[in-house]
């Protein structure tokens, strides 16, 4: 599945010595497999706790439960103990999380979905928003929502047609037009 190095494999034994439970083991997940901003996370966890589709491999002094579904994206990872000065942290390189990017025969959504996880989204993220897509419609309007920093915020309507569409329509010229449905009276998180 993939390979942890003897440094990594101690520390991680080390660490569940520490948690003094005789019944915990190691969760591995990929949230947002295969998308721009695949992550992959570590978590202590009750086997009993998960479903069928997570499968269990042994290491030394350690059980590591990986869900079925995430086995492509966690082929070729290698899991290593970096040190820094006095401090140690796990790291991963998972070069298959994140996945391709569409490629020319992906539906518009999967293009668009995509192009907002890639390069949107990093972008609103410095100001702690986000935009997620609804929908496409048939006459190519593309709907989007808008959350975090970006709900409320007074300048998303020049973030929506300077930003978000200008950028959508230079790659995908059949697009319409790009709307936003977002509900703006909640201004609690807003960035402005």
């Amino acid at each position: 599945m993939f390979d942890i190095t003897d440094e990594a494999e101690t520390y991680i034994a080390k660490l569940f010595e520490d948690q003094d439970e005789t019944d915990l083991a190691l969760k591995v997940d990929v949230e947002k497999a295969g998308t721009p901003v695949a992550a992959v996370t570590f978590n202590f966890c009750y086997p009993k706790d998960l479903n069928n589709n997570y499968k269990k491999f042994s290491y030394k002094g350690f059980d590591v439960y990986i869900d079925k579904s995430n086995f492509d994206y966690l082929k070729e990872s290698e899991v290593q103990l970096k040190t820094d000065g006095a401090s140690q942290k796990l790291a991963i390189t998972a070069p298959n999380a994140k996945g391709e990017a569409p490629g020319e025969d992906a539906s518009l959504e999967e293009k668009i979905n995509y192009t907002i996880l890639a390069e949107v989204n990093p972008q609103l993220a410095s100001h702690g928003g986000f935009v997620e897509l609804v929908e496409i419609t048939e006459k190519k309007d593309v709907i989007l929502n808008f959350g975090g920093g970006c709900q409320g915020c007074s300048s998303v309507k020049v973030t929506l047609k300077n930003g978000v569409e200008a950028q959508l329509k230079s790659q995908y010229p059949e697009i319409n037009s790009v709307l936003d449905v977002t509900d703006h009276s909640n201004k609690e998180n807003a960035y402005m």
